[in-house]
Protein backbone atom coordinates (compact mmCIF):
# COMPACT_ATOMS: atom_id res chain seq x y z
CA UNK A 1 0.00 0.00 0.00
CA UNK A 2 1.03 3.78 -0.97
CA UNK A 3 0.56 7.24 -0.18
CA UNK A 4 -2.57 8.03 -2.31
CA UNK A 5 -4.21 4.80 -1.41
CA UNK A 6 -7.97 4.35 0.28
CA UNK A 7 -8.30 1.48 2.87
CA UNK A 8 -11.21 -0.24 4.17
CA UNK A 9 -9.97 -0.98 7.76
CA UNK A 10 -11.53 -3.53 10.10
CA UNK A 11 -11.74 -1.92 13.90
CA UNK A 12 -9.58 1.10 13.79
CA UNK A 13 -8.97 1.83 17.57
CA UNK A 14 -9.60 5.67 18.25
CA UNK A 15 -7.21 7.04 20.95
CA UNK A 16 -9.95 6.77 23.56
CA UNK A 17 -10.10 2.59 22.79
CA UNK A 18 -13.16 2.63 21.25
CA UNK A 19 -12.79 0.40 17.61
CA UNK A 20 -15.21 0.80 14.25
CA UNK A 21 -14.34 0.14 10.87
CA UNK A 22 -13.20 3.32 9.40
CA UNK A 23 -12.18 4.40 5.63
CA UNK A 24 -8.29 5.43 6.10
CA UNK A 25 -6.83 7.67 3.57
CA UNK A 26 -2.29 6.80 3.46
CA UNK A 27 -0.50 9.63 3.34
CA UNK A 28 2.86 8.30 3.18
CA UNK A 29 4.73 5.30 1.72
CA UNK A 30 7.26 4.57 4.15
CA UNK A 31 10.40 4.16 3.80
CA UNK A 32 12.89 1.67 6.34
CA UNK A 33 11.22 1.62 9.90
CA UNK A 34 8.46 4.32 8.97
CA UNK A 35 5.43 4.03 10.39
CA UNK A 36 2.19 4.47 7.84
CA UNK A 37 0.74 8.00 8.34
CA UNK A 38 -2.86 8.07 7.83
CA UNK A 39 -6.08 10.06 8.42
CA UNK A 40 -9.40 9.35 8.44
CA UNK A 41 -12.90 10.09 6.80
CA UNK A 42 -16.43 10.69 7.66
CA UNK A 43 -19.87 10.75 6.04
CA UNK A 44 -21.07 12.81 9.04
CA UNK A 45 -20.90 16.85 8.70
CA UNK A 46 -20.58 17.07 12.40
CA UNK A 47 -20.63 20.92 11.53
CA UNK A 48 -18.75 20.52 9.01
CA UNK A 49 -19.64 22.51 5.20
CA UNK A 50 -20.43 20.28 2.20
CA UNK A 51 -18.92 22.48 -0.01
CA UNK A 52 -16.33 20.88 -2.38
CA UNK A 53 -12.57 20.92 -1.84
CA UNK A 54 -9.96 22.43 0.63
CA UNK A 55 -11.05 23.18 4.00
CA UNK A 56 -7.33 23.91 5.91
CA UNK A 57 -8.73 25.88 8.42
CA UNK A 58 -10.86 23.32 9.42
CA UNK A 59 -8.79 20.52 9.01
CA UNK A 60 -10.78 18.73 6.05
CA UNK A 61 -11.33 18.45 2.60
CA UNK A 62 -14.80 17.51 1.31
CA UNK A 63 -15.34 15.38 -2.01
CA UNK A 64 -19.10 14.76 -3.44
CA UNK A 65 -20.17 10.68 -4.09
CA UNK A 66 -19.85 11.63 -7.59
CA UNK A 67 -15.71 12.12 -7.20
CA UNK A 68 -13.44 9.54 -7.81
CA UNK A 69 -14.90 6.39 -6.23
CA UNK A 70 -16.49 7.62 -3.27
CA UNK A 71 -19.83 6.44 -3.60
CA UNK A 72 -20.94 9.11 -0.49
CA UNK A 73 -20.41 12.73 0.40
CA UNK A 74 -17.30 12.32 2.19
CA UNK A 75 -15.17 14.45 5.03
CA UNK A 76 -11.43 13.77 4.62
CA UNK A 77 -10.57 14.63 8.16
CA UNK A 78 -7.23 15.92 8.97
CA UNK A 79 -7.87 17.69 12.66
CA UNK A 80 -5.64 14.60 13.77
CA UNK A 81 -3.62 12.46 11.96
CA UNK A 82 -2.61 8.30 13.17
CA UNK A 83 0.27 6.42 12.73
CA UNK A 84 0.15 2.66 12.06
CA UNK A 85 2.98 0.29 12.13
CA UNK A 86 3.46 -1.32 8.86
CA UNK A 87 2.94 -5.15 10.41
CA UNK A 88 -0.19 -3.81 12.33
CA UNK A 89 -1.67 -2.71 8.39
CA UNK A 90 -0.63 -6.08 7.29
CA UNK A 91 -2.25 -8.06 10.12
CA UNK A 92 -5.55 -5.84 9.77
CA UNK A 93 -5.42 -6.96 6.26
CA UNK A 94 -4.38 -10.76 7.07
CA UNK A 95 -6.92 -11.54 9.68
CA UNK A 96 -9.38 -9.06 10.23
CA UNK A 97 -10.46 -8.60 6.62
CA UNK A 98 -9.13 -5.01 5.57
CA UNK A 99 -8.32 -3.93 2.04
CA UNK A 100 -7.51 -1.62 -0.18
CA UNK A 101 -10.14 -0.48 -2.02
CA UNK A 102 -8.86 2.03 -4.77
CA UNK A 103 -5.79 4.77 -5.19
CA UNK A 104 -6.96 7.81 -5.07
CA UNK A 105 -7.19 9.72 -9.01
CA UNK A 106 -3.93 12.01 -9.39
CA UNK A 107 -5.31 15.42 -9.69
CA UNK A 108 -7.68 15.05 -6.10
CA UNK A 109 -4.30 13.45 -4.38
CA UNK A 110 -2.90 16.15 -5.02
CA UNK A 111 -5.36 18.76 -3.82
CA UNK A 112 -5.86 16.72 -0.92
CA UNK A 113 -1.80 16.39 -0.04
CA UNK A 114 -1.67 20.87 -0.79
CA UNK A 115 -4.85 21.37 1.68
CA UNK A 116 -3.35 19.04 4.55
CA UNK A 117 -0.04 20.97 3.66
CA UNK A 118 -1.94 24.10 4.62
CA UNK A 119 -3.07 23.01 7.89
CA UNK A 120 -1.66 24.72 11.03
CA UNK A 121 -2.26 21.30 13.26
CA UNK A 122 0.03 18.78 11.36
CA UNK A 123 3.65 17.66 12.26
CA UNK A 124 5.78 19.27 9.56
CA UNK A 125 7.55 15.61 9.91
CA UNK A 126 4.49 14.34 8.31
CA UNK A 127 4.01 16.40 5.92
CA UNK A 128 7.46 16.04 4.49
CA UNK A 129 6.72 12.58 4.62
CA UNK A 130 3.85 12.91 2.46
CA UNK A 131 5.21 15.09 0.07
CA UNK A 132 8.10 13.57 -0.30
CA UNK A 133 8.98 11.79 -3.95
CA UNK A 134 9.44 7.92 -3.67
Amino acid sequence: MIAGDVIYFCDFQFTDGTKRDKLLIILNTPIDDEPYIVCLTTSQPHQRKKQLGCHSADNYYFVDSKQDNFDKDTFIVFEKVYTLDVARLLNSCFKDGSYKLFELEKTLWSAIKKCISQSKDVEQDYIDQMNRVP
